[in-house]
């Protein structure tokens, strides 16, 4: 089972083409109305774009394909997403760019549920780097394993 162990454990960088195409079709669909996704040569990414970069391009912790994390022991099928954020650390990418991402485990820890058994939660960082090798963005992710109520 996952443990403070797998602490660090990363996938290999991969790289997230900024496609403005993309941006364009996530802005649709997400419903944002602002004309500059839509006009501009290369608008600035909405900020939960970054979260498609791994099902797309790379992996995530839930879906990591032939990667380090695939090695973790939990049973993925059973996993709870319980909270994910960004945060941005300068200017956000845009149409165009492309970031050099990676992600691993940031912490591991169990928690006794409020109905007994114990929740173990996985929290992972990804990090975006731009062309230059600049840190610009983080998400961070909390999934959850429950297990079984005594």
């Amino acid at each position: 089972m996952v443990d403070k162990t797998d602490i660090g454990t990363s996938g290999p960088e991969y790289k997230f083409p900024i496609e403005l195409g993309k941006v364009r079709e996530y802005a649709r669909a997400t419903g944002y109305t602002d004309h500059a996704y839509f006009e501009e040569e290369n608008p600035v990414i909405p900020i939960c774009f970054l979260g498609i970069a791994g099902r797309i391009w790379g992996y995530t912790f839930d879906d990591p394909k032939d990667t380090a994390l695939a090695d973790v022991d939990i049973d993925r099928s059973l996993l709870l997403h319980a909270e994910e954020e960004y945060e941005i650390l300068g200017v956000l990418p845009r149409a165009g760019d492309v970031m050099a991402v990676r992600t691993y485990i940031k912490d591991v820890y169990d928690k006794e549920g409020r109905k007994g058994g114990i929740m173990t939660f996985v929290i992972t960082e990804t990090e975006f780097k731009n062309q230059a090798g600049e840190l610009v963005a983080r998400s961070h992710q909390s999934v959850v394993k429950t297990s079984d109520a005594p």
